[in-house]
């Protein structure tokens, strides 16, 4: 088992020499034991005989690769939890997602840096040793239970409680496999509140995490059993003398056992009828605030549960962090990096998705297409940069110009799709004729420079099923009503008709 006095053994699976040559430099003199495989074909027996406290294998090699191998590791029967660290000079999103579902707990891109490769290592040793010890405290636990179940009547109640604890415990590990396995974040934080609240007991449980766009905003993210109150009113915050206090003592407490001076925020905790706070930390950092209501017996928590909610609070942590990288990669694959738009990806996906449905809910679909006219002139005269915040400002006024549920995409260099679902033509004529006009008030730089004057944009619509009843039928007839909107003169608005087959 992994503790503070051992010395820890990381096994290096990788094909390149080099690679083995430099890190048994750096790890001699961080005091690791390390051991070189290189050939990933091996990697099951070299674990099985080195016995590692973490595997750092790279994600490319010639004869079996770093996501295959970590699948045969992970199908290893372990008397411990064993981290992987996979090491890649690749940049693809999908190759990140793809190691994450296999398993592999982190990933650093070489050329890697030290400061990053030793805080990655010791984020996985700390895991490690969490998992360690829960798994050896759980044997420590049933060995005495085996022992006191062959005592007589008078240890019935010290037999009950500690089962109660091997039960929890048990509830642990499956918190853990629950919440480390689950990637969709919504569903994760359901999971685990759900199973919190059967592990504690508790009447209610909420989990406040760190707003990404505010960081210093902590905000409820899910709650359970709690009715009636509007909980996007609990917003705590990091100069809060409460917070101050949870990163002082970085363990669970119960409120009503701090002092006055950190009491700063107990009424609105109190409101709730929250008990307990228990601090999520990743990288040293606090990240968010598990609270627990009472439990159903109205008894205080005790120092046990205590200590077991900050063991729980610890894997959520990490669960979380991993579940929020794999939401924002995803999010990155279907999202156009200039203009956060929806890319050409998604488009094709959900216009496919949305007429599928209005043909089976019997309802109506418009689609338009746009492009800024004269867009080559504008960018080839005054740059690319010029010509970037063009498509940047016409993507706001298109997002701000519809509704929450309408689909806005970049469909190419200087193209744009709307998808108006429930929408008839009529509707998505004159909404069409509001966004020309928006953008032809619109101020741009030196946009006179243009051949109109100004900048501004031409919209083909076509719509289901008035129009075409296929995908692809509808996107080429919006397109061939643009076209004629640029051989009408631009700026303006043409819908489909039939009479465009033949013009």
């Amino acid at each position: 088992m992994l503790n503070e006095t051992t010395t820890p053994k990381i096994l290096v699976i990788d094909d390149d020499p080099s690679v083995h040559r430099l890190l048994a430099t750096y790890f001699k003199r961080r005091n690791y034991v390390m051991e070189s495989c290189e050939d990933s074909q091996n990697a099951v027996t070299h674990i099985r005989e080195f016995e590692p406290d973490l595997v750092l294998i790279d994600l490319m090699m010639s004869s079996l690769d770093g996501i295959s191998a970590s699948k045969r590791i992970r199908n290893m029967e372990m008397q411990s939890y064993l981290p992987i660290i996979m090491l890649t000079a690749k940049s693809d999103d999908r190759d990140v997602v793809a190691a994450l579902e296999a398993g592999i707990d982190d990933y650093i891109t070489k050329p890697f840096e030290f400061d990053v490769l030793e805080a990655r290592i010791r984020n996985m040793l700390r895991l490690k040793s969490l998992q360690d010890r829960l798994m050896h405290k759980s044997k420590e636990l049933n060995d005495a239970s085996e022992q006191i179940n062959r005592l007589n009547h008078v240890l019935v109640d010290t037999n009950r409680q500690l089962q109660k604890k091997i039960y929890d415990l048990r509830s642990i590990f499956e918190v853990s496999y629950k919440v480390m396995g689950q990637l969709e974040f919504e569903q994760l934080v359901k999971d685990a509140l759900i199973n919190i609240l059967g592990i504690f007991t508790a009447k209610s449980a909420v989990l406040l995490l760190v707003d990404p766009e505010q960081t210093d905003t902590f905000r409820v993210v899910d709650a359970r059993g709690i009715r009636n109150i509007d909980l996007r009113k609990l917003l705590l915050h990091r100069h809060d003398k409460l917070i101050h206090y949870m990163e002082l003592i970085k363990k669970a407490f119960q409120i009503r056992n701090i002092s006055e001076e950190f009491r700063d925020v107990v009424p609105q905790l109190r409101e709730l009828d929250i008990e307990v706070l228990s601090p999520l930390y990743q990288n040293d950092e606090l990240t968010g605030l598990l609270c627990l209501g009472p439990n159903f017996k109205d008894e205080e928590y005790s120092l046990d549960q205590l200590e077991t909610l900050g063991i729980v609070s610890n894997m959520l942590a990490v669960a979380v962090s991993n579940a929020t990288l794999y939401e924002n990669i995803r999010a990155m694959s279907c999202t156009d990096g200039m203009t956060s738009l929806h890319n050409y990806r998604f488009f094709e996906l959900r216009i496919k998705e949305e007429i599928s449905r209005a043909r089976r809910d019997g309802s109506q679909l418009s689609l338009l297409i746009l492009d800024v006219d004269y867009f080559k002139n504008y960018n080839d005269t005054l740059g690319h940069p010029a010509g970037d915040d063009v498509l940047r400002k016409v993507s706001k006024i298109l997002q701000t110009s519809v509704r929450d549920n309408d689909i806005v995409a970049r469909y190419g260099g200087e193209e744009f799709a709307v998808i108006l679902s429930g929408a008839e033509k009529q509707g998505a004529i004159k909404l069409a004729e509001r966004i020309r006009a928006k953008v032809e008030d619109a101020s741009f730089y030196k946009e006179e420079i243009q051949p109109s004057g100004q900048l501004t944009i031409s919209l083909g619509v076509a719509s289901f099923p008035d129009d075409a009843i296929r995908e692809e039928d509808l996107i080429q007839n919006a397109d061939k009503a643009l076209y004629q909107a640029k051989k009408n003169g631009r700026n303006r608005v043409v819908a489909y008709t039939e009479t465009l087959n033949t013009a």
